[in-house]
């Protein structure tokens, strides 16, 4: 019976509950909601900056699919943006500084995608030659403008457990890295990789396993859904689609989530939702 009610939500308004519930616990909740999801961009920002960074250099051939994996997603900082200023947990210009972040992370990840769009077209290696010199311009500043804000946070913001000091410290060596043209999301392999931080409040990638029906563009078909978090679905067994494409996965349960095709490796794809599920999702929850 429970799990006939989830099913007719939608991610957005599952999410909402969740953060209206947050909300209704105090405002030092919610901002401790909002510090979470920063950070946790603010590791998909240090990764995307290591990607850039990598460009052009034939000793780290870097997959573009990888990239666009790792990709920095500002939906749920934007769903969150409301319910924020409705309950007044920040003042005027830590709200006004969180639009320009988001503004920020938009725009770097629109550059982003022009270059994985001409990877497609082109191949990898010319659009790291025609695109290199903007995207780490981009990203690098990204970066450093990401450490500013979260350390802002720490700074202004109501105090939180010690684990959030300590990410935001590890944060901050990341992002300087990136933002200095290193590349410290690299694992000892050459592959790009999130580091872990003490504290993370996003729902770890949990198995799936069942079939489902994907609705593309052009036509439906059957697909497989390996895992899936708070962003996205892993799916296999999927072929014609292209990155960027607007989906709808049905599930048995006949439940529809809504995203867009982050990725493409041969028979695999990942798809990123509009918005982000909550923690308590029966999709997710463990």
């Amino acid at each position: 019976m429970l799990q006939s009610r989830i099913s007719r939500f939608t991610p957005s308004s599952l999410f909402m509950l969740e953060i209206q519930a947050e909300a209704g616990e105090g405002q030092s909740r919610l901002f401790e909601h909002l510090v979470s999801e920063v950070h946790a961009v603010g590791v998909d920002i240090a990764v995307a900056t290591t990607a850039v960074n990598t460009l052009n250099d034939w000793r780290i051939p870097i997959d573009p699919a990888d990239v666009a994996r790792f990709a920095p997603n500002s939906s749920t900082l934007r769903a969150l943006l409301p319910v924020l200023e409705s309950h007044h947990a920040l003042d005027g210009q830590t709200t006004a500084e969180l639009h320009s972040f988001i503004a920020d992370v938009d725009a770097a990840r629109a550059i982003l995608d022009n270059y994985l769009d001409d990877c497609d077209v082109i191949s990898a290696g010319r659009a790291g030659l025609v695109h290199a010199r903007l995207l780490r311009m981009q990203w690098k500043a990204t970066s450093f403008n990401a450490k500013r804000f979260i350390l802002e946070l720490e700074r202004n913001g109501a105090p939180l457990p010690e684990l959030y000091q300590q990410n935001t410290r590890i944060l901050s060596a990341l992002l300087t890295g990136a933002g200095n043209g290193l590349k410290p999301c690299l694992n000892e392999s050459g592959r790009l990789y999130v580091p872990p931080l003490p504290q993370r409040r996003r729902a770890p990638r949990r198995s799936v396993l069942q079939n489902c029906i994907v609705h593309g563009p052009a036509s439906s078909q059957t697909g497989f859904i390996r895992d899936a978090s708070a962003g996205g679905l892993g799916l296999g067994r999927i072929s014609g689609l292209r990155r960027r494409d607007r989906v709808r996965i049905e599930l048995a349960s006949g439940r529809l989530l809504h995203g867009t095709v982050a990725w493409i490796t041969g028979s695999s794809a990942g798809v990123s939702f509009d918005v982000s599920l909550a923690p308590s999702d029966s999709l997710i929850a463990l």
